[in-house]
């Protein structure tokens, strides 16, 4: 007879299998999460969208990084920041040396719902905060205007 349990209910041991599921469904869950941080090395950068009347202003903390480390670019309706993290300790002191490394890589795409004048948008990078500032189309930055709502009584 075939039973409806996974095999790995009928080992010796039911509380590892227990405890393989719940460890191998937490390791995958936690791994897919938008903001995990599973180690100090991994790279997902925190990413803040303002709208402004006239802009949208794209802010991503990418601590530590260089110029010739992150992309910024615009395909179509999306905006795309790309980079790569770095890390590297060395240290040598009595009786030991220890030399460690971890790159990382990300891509974030960010979807702005119109088109964009590419030479319009402006990108900095100071105290590891990337900043882009991308124009809205002109139908976009019309201000808004309000309607006065008739009450019956």
């Amino acid at each position: 007879m075939k039973s409806f349990f996974p095999s790995i209910f009928h080992r010796d041991d039911p509380r590892s299998a227990i405890d393989n599921i719940f460890n191998d469904f937490s390791r995958e869950w936690l791994s897919n999460w938008p903001n995990s941080r599973l180690d100090k090395h991994h790279v997902i950068p925190a990413i803040d969208v303002k709208e402004y009347g006239e802009y949208f202003e794209i802010k991503a903390e990418l601590p530590d990084m260089s110029e010739k480390d992150i992309e910024v670019d615009i395909q179509g309706t999306y905006l795309s920041i790309r980079g790569e993290k770095k890390y590297e300790q060395e240290s040598d002191e009595k009786g030991y040396h220890l030399r460690e490394r971890a790159f990382g890589t990300f891509h974030r795409q960010i979807p702005l719902g119109f088109s964009v004048d590419v030479e319009q948008v402006t990108a900095k990078y100071a105290k590891g905060v990337l900043s882009i500032h991308v124009p809205k189309p002109i139908e976009m930055q019309h201000d808004v205007k309000k309607i006065k709502v008739k009450f019956e009584e």
